[in-house]
């Protein structure tokens, strides 16, 4: 069965995101390390790139890497295990585009624009100066549909194909997987309220969620 679905489209759409789960890996390493030798050397990339900046895009460049690699495996694995192409994978690629494309403005407008002034717009189209969870608003939206336009995909093809015990696991876990990032919408000006929401997203949705997905 797994070779019959070798050249799949579902199986391609993979390899993209593994290619942009590969690339923000390499961000990770490479903020990681500018980062590291700020914090000896705090005159390095002195009013170029700050190194709070350099810790955000660090610490969100893991977060979403795996976010990547993750949707990429299911979109391996679902031929082989459910007997059939993955449902809606048109659709698919079209959110794999809109991802992209959206974390890479918000990485942009973090390295460029950096900071704001702490209103509305800043919140809005800059950062949410949170920590852990710095993506702009609009990015927070449009990760939770591309999250829900994932989980109807892996929900339409489990339930037409051949639904094997991993594919049940799956599809179970996506829903917390989508229902948990909500959590991090909670915004509020009282800092111990804020990072109450903020630490469900963060143990909740990475450490909790996340294991039992890739398990």
């Amino acid at each position: 069965m797994a070779n019959s679905y070798l050249n799949s489209e579902s199986k391609k759409l993979a390899t993209w995101y593994f290619t942009v789960a590969a690339t923000l890996f390499g961000a990770q390493l490479l903020f990681g390390l500018v980062a590291a030798i700020q914090y000896v050397v705090p005159s390095f990339l002195f009013e170029i790139l700050d190194f709070s900046v350099a810790r955000m895009l660090h610490i969100n460049a893991l977060v979403v890497w795996m976010v990547f690699a993750m949707f990429g495996s299911v979109y391996w694995l679902l031929p082989d295990e459910t007997g059939i192409e993955t449902v809606g994978i048109g659709f698919g690629k079209l959110l794999f585009f809109i991802f992209t494309a959206a974390v890479t403005v918000v990485v942009l407008v973090y390295i460029f624009v950096q900071v704001g002034s702490a209103d509305e717009m800043s919140i809005w189209f800059i950062h949410e100066g949170r920590e852990y969870i710095e993506a702009p608003r609009w990015a927070d939206l449009g990760i939770t549909v591309v999250a829900l336009g994932f989980v109807a995909n892996l929900f339409m093809t489990g339930m037409k194909g051949n639904r094997s015990g991993i594919v049940t696991v799956l599809m179970a876990d996506m829903i917390a997987f989508a229902g948990l990032y909500l959590a991090g919408m909670f915004y509020t000006d009282n800092i111990s309220v804020d990072q109450f929401w903020w630490w469900w997203v963060i143990h909740l949705w990475v450490e909790a969620t996340w294991e039992v997905y890739v398990g």
